[in-house]
Formats: structure tokens, sequence, C-alpha cells
């Protein structure tokens, strides 16, 4: 099992891109690599207008939608 979980964004500015977390370590897909980042705030804030704008994924479907962006 993995220590990650893994979202999918479908807010419009940030559509289709992958997330994966562990507590406060976020790391959003970004030019073929895992860069840091705090954009899960804005999904689970309530009063934002991103709030539950994602969909949790598994590790592997996660690892297949990367392989289909490069």
């Amino acid at each position: 099992m993995s220590k990650y979980r893994y979202y999918l964004l479908k807010a419009n500015s940030n559509k289709g891109d992958i997330v994966k977390a562990n507590g406060r370590n976020q790391y959003i897909y970004e030019n073929k690599d895992w860069v840091r980042t705090g954009i899960m705030l804005e999904y689970f804030w309530e009063d934002d207008p991103k709030y539950e704008m994602y969909e949790e994924i598994t590790e592997e479907e996660a690892m297949k939608r990367i392989a289909e962006m490069k």
C-alpha cells in the first residue's frame, strides 16, 4: 500500500493535474517531475471556489495518467 494519496484535479485552472500527498507534503506533477506544492489547501478549504473539485484516484490510475502525459 502506498504512503501517498493521489488526486486528480478538476477545477478549470488545474484540470487534469495529478497531486500526490502524504499529510502536509504535497507534490504536483509538472514538466516530468514532482514539485512541492500546497495546492490542495484550495481544494479542501470550504470557502474556496475549488472546494471538493477533485477526485481521489489510485496510485495505479495516477501513474497511468502520468504515462499518457509523456
